[in-house]
């Protein structure tokens, strides 16, 4: 959404919550600012998703006919990797001129992953097929995305996709409210803009994700850049030739495809993230290749060529009262509530399967969405009577469920783990005492184990279950370096 979190400048932009543009969005919670843009949650009756994502730059004339064409341009691209313009054009808050971009609401940014932990190299090399096949669909068509760092490759639904609102032309310059940073290549500082200035700033989002700190500037003397003496060997040949001085001795995409191919030769297991799920590390034992996204997951449609290609929103109803709340995930609680009434959990449940718009025509493969790779198997099976066999090889389960699964979390994630990491999942029992549907209970600390444990939980059984109060459960999981515990209460 190339914008960053700013506290200096949050004050200015929250101030807009609640406002309404052009009397079509409602602007709810700011999800980031920066000094020159802030992102508000928006909906609209307009479209058919319930969450979506307005952009807003203050503006003048010069600033307006130089960005509205492009993002114009973006609006008419299509690919399932990058995130989609659905509309723009100009409004007033309070008597001053903005710009304002629509786009899919997103999950979560490397950026925010990166605010709590690096990447392990095996997930920053399986985010580099999608990020490349953006690119390569981009420079095929003289155009470059301009801004690629961590803050614009984001995860929508199932999806990783970089953001496209900062797409432009070849030979055109960065914005005149752009002030040059790490990201941009030497050359970009005199103006020039080539698909070289791209992977530049891929090979510095590389460097960060692994490291968590940029770079260090290029020299005077134009060496390549030095390495730090841990960096992960999987990467220590693509990264400097991404940073090299020189964009001419830089790799394209398709050799740098080829890089990534070479450096997985162990074949590693490609699967696409759970919502709001960034990044995680697999296995490390060699798995089967899936060259395809498997069917478990149902990937964002592209929105209508008629509705990238407005300038102007049509007129709509007006949109119902957003709700703020500072948890954008908040309404998973409202739905399964401590107070069990059966219509409305299976009502909530719909809603929260039922999130995505439907699938598009199948994209080339491969088709991946890496920052959030699942575990090579959801979980281990333990029947009622083999429980305490796998308390022993994973650490300890409750006795309130008759069938229960512990995560089986691969070593290079479990090495991550300092101290514990509880995930709490509400699960809903169906009246033979299987799990009708899984929900986080609260907020974590890691939506990548969250992710394990809502896997997990959805395969425990439980008794019978003749009243409400008997269908609703608390599996609350203790993830360590030691092992992974989990144990189920009544939630009465």
């Amino acid at each position: 959404m190339s914008v960053e979190p700013s506290e200096a400048t949050s004050e200015v932009w929250t101030r807009w919550q609640g406002h309404v543009i052009n009397g079509t969005f409602p602007l709810g919670r700011c999800l980031g600012s920066s000094d020159h843009s802030g992102v508000f949650l928006t909906r609209s009756a307009a479209f058919s998703s319930s969450e979506l994502a307005i952009k807003l730059v203050p503006t003048n004339r010069a600033l307006a006919e130089e960005l509205l064409p492009r993002w114009k341009r973006a609006g008419g691209l299509a690919h399932p990797n990058l995130l989609p313009l659905l509309q723009w054009g100009g409004c007033q808050l309070e008597g001053l001129p903005y710009l304002y971009a629509l786009m899919e609401y997103a999950d979560q940014t490397l950026a925010q992953l990166l605010q709590q932990r690096a990447l392990a190299a095996d997930e920053a090399r399986e985010m580099l097929p999608s990020i490349l096949e953006a690119l390569a669909y981009l420079h095929g068509q003289d155009l470059v995305q301009g801004q690629l760092k961590p803050a614009n490759i984001l995860v929508v639904g199932d999806q990783l996709k970089l953001s496209s609102d900062t797409v432009r032309r070849l030979g055109e310059g960065t914005l005149s409210t752009h002030t040059p940073t790490a990201y941009d290549p030497p050359e970009g500082r005199q103006g020039s803009t080539s698909p070289a200035s791209d992977i530049w700033a891929l090979g510095v989002t590389l460097f960060e994700a692994l490291a968590r700190r940029l770079p260090p500037a290029p020299g005077e003397s134009g060496e390549a850049i030095a390495l730090p003496a841990d960096f992960s060997p999987a990467l220590r040949d693509v990264v400097p030739r991404c940073l090299s001085p020189d964009p001419h001795a830089r790799p394209g995409v398709t050799e740098l495809e080829a890089l990534v191919r070479g450096a997985s030769v162990e074949s590693v297991v490609v699967a696409t993230p759970e919502p709001a799920a960034l990044a995680s590390p697999e296995p490390s034992a060699p798995e089967p290749a899936m060259p395809e996204a498997t069917g478990e997951f149902t990937f964002t449609a592209a929105p209508p060529a008629s509705a990238l290609t407005q300038d102007v929103p049509e007129a709509a109803q007006p949109a119902p009262p957003m709700e703020k709340s500072p948890n954008s995930r908040g309404l998973l609680g409202v739905i399964v509530g401590p107070l069990v009434v059966v219509a409305l959990i299976w009502a909530g449940v719909r809603l929260f399967s039922g999130h995505r718009s439907p699938a598009p025509p199948p994209p080339p493969p491969p088709l991946q969405a890496p920052l959030a790779p699942a575990a090579t198997q959801a979980g281990t099976p333990v029947s009622g009577g083999s429980a305490t066999q796998a308390a022993r090889s994973e650490g300890a389960t409750s006795a309130a469920a008759l069938h229960e699964v512990i995560p089986d979390v691969p070593s290079g994630a479990r090495r991550t783990i300092r101290g514990h990491i509880k995930i709490w999942v509400r699960v809903i029992v169906n009246p033979d005492g299987s799990v009708f549907a899984a929900v986080p209970d609260r907020a974590g600390p890691s939506r990548y184990f969250q992710r394990l444990a809502l896997e997990a939980a959805k395969k425990w059984t439980f008794a019978p279950a003749d009243t409400p109060s008997q269908r609703l459960w608390q599996v609350r999981f203790d993830f360590s370096r030691d092992g992974t515990t989990g144990r189920a209460v009544a939630l009465h």
